[in-house]
């Protein structure tokens, strides 16, 4: 019933908000917009996803559709060139579809609709996990909890979310644990992107930035690690022929700390971007924190609940 209500809440507002014509707003400005995966809506029920974690396909076909009619969406490429020229269009209104983590599912759906519109995106790799079975382990506690049978999907949610507390020591021994009590449950099949699908999306439109090398939290890390995970994704990315790579970051999980931003400066990159919502002017305060508008299906699956999605982050941007 809550959710309920604050989506008809949502969905109201953002009515409000297309009537009234938010956008002119954002002319001048980029929105800079995060995804993580995008899942037809029958395979939704079929294994646990947490619910900030995609969108359904048909969700981001409309989400792609509206961009592509009222946006300039540009690549980061382009973006970073216009900031340094200084050549703003202020009436334009610019966006960048930036995505998280490499899910096969964004070849597999995200990319050809993207493709189909015009729309450019970047994808943020964790380079050391492209093309292997290796899961994240959010999603392993969520196989895990989901297997065990015990509990709802509000309730598995909740036990990721208090894992982030834990150190990665004591988190790992409770995924073993319970993968111990859970049992085997058959081989795992790939989840993220191979460097074949990577080539094939960066000939027609698509960018690839670092998400590290492992998806460690960066500001757990030593510094001599913390080199390692940011100077060597960057590198691996160079080294693939073929390969549309930006010198762009986009920290794990939205962890960091000035000297995490220091350390991806001094690595090579031009640019971070955070979890933190907001959008952004043309001149930059701190291209190493760069504020995105995260997008999933329960703030967004229709259109005047995206925008006001959207609107939230443009009024934190003014304040």
């Amino acid at each position: 019933m809550r959710a309920a209500l604050a989506h008809a809440f949502r969905s109201a507002a953002g009515c409000m908000y297309l009537a009234s014509d938010f956008l002119t707003g954002l002319a001048g400005k980029t929105l800079i917009l995060m995804y993580h995966r995008v899942i037809p809506s029958g395979r939704v029920p079929l294994a646990f996803v947490q619910p900030g974690m995609y969108v359904t396909a048909n969700t981001f076909e409309r989400h792609v559709r509206y961009l592509a009619d009222r946006f300039e969406c540009v690549t980061f490429r382009e973006w970073l060139s216009l900031s340094d020229s200084g050549r703003w269009n202020d009436s334009t209104r610019y966006c960048i579809v930036t995505f998280d983590d490499g899910w096969l599912d964004t070849y597999e759906h995200a990319y050809p609709l993207l493709r189909r519109y015009g729309v450019p995106a970047t994808i943020f790799l964790p380079t050391g996990l492209v093309g292997s079975t290796e899961a994240f382990w959010p999603d392993r506690l969520g196989d895990l909890l989901q297997w065990r049978g015990l509990g709802t999907p509000h309730d598995w949610n909740a036990s990721i979310e208090r894992a982030k507390e834990l150190g990665d020591q004591e988190r790992e021994t409770l995924i073993e644990r319970l993968a111990a009590d859970v049992g085997d449950h058959g081989p795992v099949s790939r989840r993220l992107v191979n460097w074949q699908e990577v080539r094939e999306m960066s000939r027609h439109g698509m960018a690839f930035g670092s998400h590290s090398i492992t998806h460690a939290n960066l500001t757990r890390l030593e510094p001599a690690a913390l080199e390692r995970e940011l100077r060597g994704s960057l590198e691996t990315l160079r080294a693939h022929d073929g390969v549309n790579w930006v010198p762009v970051l986009a920290y794990p999980n939205g962890d960091h700390t000035d000297d995490v931003a220091a350390a991806a400066r001094s690595a090579g990159y031009r640019a971070a971007v955070t979890t933190r919502g907001g959008v952004e002017a043309p001149r930059l305060s701190d291209p190493f924190r760069l504020k995105r508008i995260a997008l999933h299906d329960d703030v967004s699956r229709s259109i005047p609940v995206m925008a006001f999605q959207i609107a939230r982050g443009a009024a934190r941007w003014q304040g």
